[in-house]
């Protein structure tokens, strides 16, 4: 199927709708991550912003779940969903990285990671006719952000309640844990890909399973 033939399919389903609804669900998220991590003490702000991971987090699991149970899968969807997490996921490090202290190199590495899977996705559809498909350490990176997202928002408030030196008063571990992931996914991607993209033109090759 070519990409203008996408359009021709019914993409008004709720998977695709549920993929958008997380695109939606930044502003109030960047906003109210803001202001709490100006005013740590209200904890309503807290609550708001675990509403809002929580229910990212479950869109994102429904969206695919739903879309495969009611045989909804379409092309529109299939580049949405992780267009939708990519933009999430961003503006969700960039909040860390801006009001709750997250290690600069690895959402550096994070934006390199990204852009470089856009290349190299665009390259395989262009160029080799291959549309590449997501991995298990895809969707293990947008939980990992999912993780650190919800422990460096409540750490202002665990500092509150336990000692300085307690581990869980340092979220920079999965911080740590996310870039070891995003090496492995780096890894697989390349293991499934890398003869695709670096093959001499002319030569035909089957598409590798991920």
């Amino acid at each position: 199927m070519k990409f203008r033939d996408a359009f021709q399919e019914n993409y008004f389903t709720l998977s695709n709708l549920l993929s958008v609804l997380r695109v939606l669900l930044v502003p109030p998220f960047l906003y109210l991550g803001h202001r709490f991590s100006q005013t740590p003490e209200n904890v309503n702000l807290l609550y708001g912003l675990l509403a809002i991971v929580f229910t990212a987090i479950l869109s994102d699991f429904l969206d695919g779940f739903l879309a495969r149970r009611w045989n909804q899968v379409t092309m529109v969807g299939q580049y949405l969903d992780p267009v939708c997490d990519k933009i999430v996921t961003l503006a969700a490090l960039t909040l860390l990285l801006v009001d709750f202290d997250f290690p600069i190199w690895i959402y550096a590495f994070y934006w390199i990671r990204e852009i470089a899977g856009v290349w190299a996705g665009s390259y395989l559809y262009f160029k080799r006719d291959v549309q590449g498909k997501p991995n298990i350490w895809g969707k293990m990176g947008v939980f990992m952000v999912g993780l650190c997202t919800t422990w460096y928002l409540l750490n202002p408030w665990l500092k509150q309640h336990l000692q300085a030196e307690h581990w869980l008063t340092h979220p920079v571990v999965s911080a740590y844990a996310l870039a070891v992931v995003l090496c492995l996914g780096i890894i697989a991607y390349t293991v499934s890909y890398g003869k695709l993209v670096f093959r001499p033109h002319g030569k035909n090759q089957k598409t590798p399973h991920s």
